[in-house]
């Protein structure tokens, strides 16, 4: 049997349990990455909010930039008809207040 010595701490190499080392350090990790979603999510509804105001319609350029997706997969979530979107002639073209809607409901 080998003992690591970690400072005033020790470690068994051989009794160190894998499933021990998950169920501590989950729940501390999920509400980190959870806490950091939510603000990343605000800070993106307040930036569309804003851009809001103004009602006409915007470029795939323009959502993308808003939504932090790359204008393939804007083109690609049009495709399968999960982002509202307006279509004139070969062109998509989008209004803020129907993705913010759109964003809630995710």
């Amino acid at each position: 049997m080998r003992i690591v010595a970690l400072g005033k701490y020790s470690i068994m190499n051989n009794y160190t349990n894998p499933d021990l080392l998950v169920a501590f350090f989950e729940p501390m990790l999920s509400s980190m990455i959870e806490s950091r979603i939510e603000a990343i999510l605000s800070k993106k509804l307040q930036e569309i909010e804003l851009f809001a105001k103004e009602e006409k319609p915007v470029s795939v350029v323009e959502i993308s930039k808003l939504l932090g997706y790359s204008k393939s997969h804007v083109y690609t979530l049009c495709k399968l008809k999960k982002l509202p979107h307006i279509k004139k002639g070969k062109r998509v073209y989008f209004y803020v207040s129907a993705v913010n809607k759109w964003l809630k409901s995710i």
